[in-house]
């Protein structure tokens, strides 16, 4: 039996930043392969390429034979730049973040997921640039227990009900920071689609553009919690348009409450954003957006607040996203 190699050791920083290559590039496929789906799914849609030349088959079968639908039913990407933030808790107090997004719906479920960089300021020069950088990233699937059983599971709860759920989904997310044994996590559980009623509590209100609502057991992965699902998490996302006059705004963000079940310690994590919609002034509506984000972190990372530490955060940013 032929010897076993020896095992190659690779420093720690060295091995940070493979890592983080790894992640870049893992992610630049995905956002080039969903892309590159897109525009073949858009071909087979219209019959027609980019440059306008038509398809094989001609115009007179297309209309007679019913369009096949895409696998992908919209994708969306975006860039947000927080260029400068103040007022947050555990880390350092002053933070600049960089993030990509990605979100699409498909035959079969949805899929959101986003990475950020962030730069901490005032940091010492002598503690080098992994003090001052790190990142953090989630990615969240979710199947369609309607699209793949082809039924509708809308239903309410009441008669009068101020929402409708749409739809029940299968949900799991991961997430994980540059050090696994400071922040990683595995969730499974339930996700609800919601469909919220124009007439509200206060009076007649817009539709809502989306709300959902996710429902996990919740287990840490990292060095010293590997003890398998022992907690729980519920996580609603929403978003609600707004105009007035020729203006319109967009309040979007989300909340992720771990419960704290047992000897867990409870965390809430509230994060809108309030933006307006500068590229409807030159006819690119939802495009570009500039606003603030606003960050609200009771117990945050799970350290319980005290007098001799202050994990409670109220954070505000400037902001500005792009959508692609």
């Amino acid at each position: 039996m032929p010897a076993r190699p020896a095992r190659t050791t690779i420093p720690a920083d060295a091995a940070r930043r493979l890592w983080v290559r790894w992640v870049v590039d893992s992610l630049f496929m995905l956002w080039l392969t969903t892309w590159s789906a897109t525009i073949v799914c858009a071909q087979d849609d219209t019959g027609t390429t980019d440059q306008g030349k038509s398809a094989a088959e001609p115009a007179t079968k297309e209309a007679e034979a019913p369009a096949e639908q895409s696998f992908f039913f919209w994708m969306d990407n975006s860039i947000t730049v927080l260029p400068y933030g103040w007022g947050f808790a555990v880390d350092p107090e002053e933070q600049s973040t960089l993030t990509f997004e990605h979100a699409h719906e498909s035959a079969i479920g949805d899929l959101f997921f986003f990475i950020d960089l962030t730069r901490f300021h005032d940091i010492p020069d002598e503690l080098g640039d992994d003090a001052k950088w790190t990142w953090y990233g989630e990615i969240s699937p979710r199947l369609s227990v309607g699209k793949i059983l082809d039924q509708d599971l809308s239903f309410s709860l009441f008669r009068r009900s101020l929402f409708e759920f749409k739809d029940v989904l299968l949900a799991a997310q991961y997430e994980r920071g540059e050090d696994p044994d400071v922040a990683e996590a595995a969730l499974a559980g339930l996700g609800l689609d919601l469909d919220v009623r124009e007439a509200g509590l206060l009076g007649r209100l817009g539709k809502f553009k989306y709300v959902q609502l996710n429902l996990y057991a919740r287990a840490e992965l990292t060095e010293t919690q590997r003890e398998g699902f022992r907690d729980m998490q519920v996580t609603m996302v929403a978003a609600y348009p707004l105009e007035l006059g020729s203006t319109r705004f967009l309040i979007d963000g989300y909340f992720d409450w771990v419960v704290g079940i047992g000897s867990e310690q409870s965390s809430f994590h509230f994060n809108p954003q309030v933006k307006l919609d500068v590229g409807n002034y030159w006819g690119k509506p939802e495009k570009l957006y500039a606003g603030v984000e606003l960050d609200f972190w009771w117990d945050k990372y799970q350290i319980k607040d005290s007098s001799a530490f202050d994990t409670n955060q109220q954070a505000v940013s400037l902001l500005l996203k792009y959508h692609f």
